[in-house]
């Protein structure tokens, strides 16, 4: 498919903030598990969305492949959907966990609610964020995480789509990524933003 114009927009913005500064040959993404929101198709608040009975069997599945990684620590969103990923994947790693408010889901503001067939992430939500203040926002949340090294970071599919931006890389989605599925963000010369994503 072909890339739509706000991620090749979401590219350029991150581009010119300097891109992803991370110096480490590795970290890992994990979005949170399913929410009735993501089943109904529905485009969700920043807080009171929680797992459903399918994400937190997923949350469950991407802890046993996870707890065979070896990283550090884990930086997770703390809105609930995430922030419940994140404790359930840790009940099997333990590790050392933290907030990392940098990385929330986009807010929608008055769009929350509504269908997210047909999403329009290039638009200007009343009382929500532009896709620019967005994605400077979650670059800094990512650059500000990845300085306590290979780590996990457990938020959303929208920060993952500013992570694809931020290395060069299209999305064509939605799904951007599928829910609570491990993915290995490694450095890799030939890959060309210098970065590989890859499924666990």
């Amino acid at each position: 498919m072909e890339t739509p114009a706000w991620h090749l927009e979401a590219q350029r913005i991150t581009a010119e903030a300097g891109g992803l500064k991370a110096d480490v040959e590795q970290f890992f993404f994990l979005r949170h598990g399913e929410t009735e929101h993501n089943k109904r198709k529905i485009i969700q608040t920043q807080r009171g969305v929680t797992l459903n009975d399918t994400g937190r069997g997923q949350a469950r599945a991407a802890a046993q492949i996870l707890k065979h990684v070896d990283f550090l620590e884990i930086h997770a969103s703390d809105l609930e959907r995430a922030w419940e990923t994140a404790e359930i994947v840790n009940a099997e790693c333990r590790k050392p966990i933290h907030k990392a408010p940098g990385l929330y889901e986009r807010n929608w503001g008055d769009w929350a609610g509504q269908s997210n067939v047909d999403l329009d992430w290039g638009g200007k939500p009343g009382n929500g964020e532009t896709l620019e203040e967005f994605t400077l926002r979650t670059l800094e949340g990512f650059n500000d995480v990845l300085r306590h090294g290979e780590i996990l970071v457990v938020a959303h599919g929208g920060n993952y789509a500013v992570l694809m931006a931020a290395i060069g890389l299209s999305v064509a989605g939605p799904p951007l990524i599928k829910n609570a599925t491990p993915m290995r963000i490694s450095r890799d010369s030939n890959a060309p933003g210098g970065w590989k994503p890859e499924a666990l």
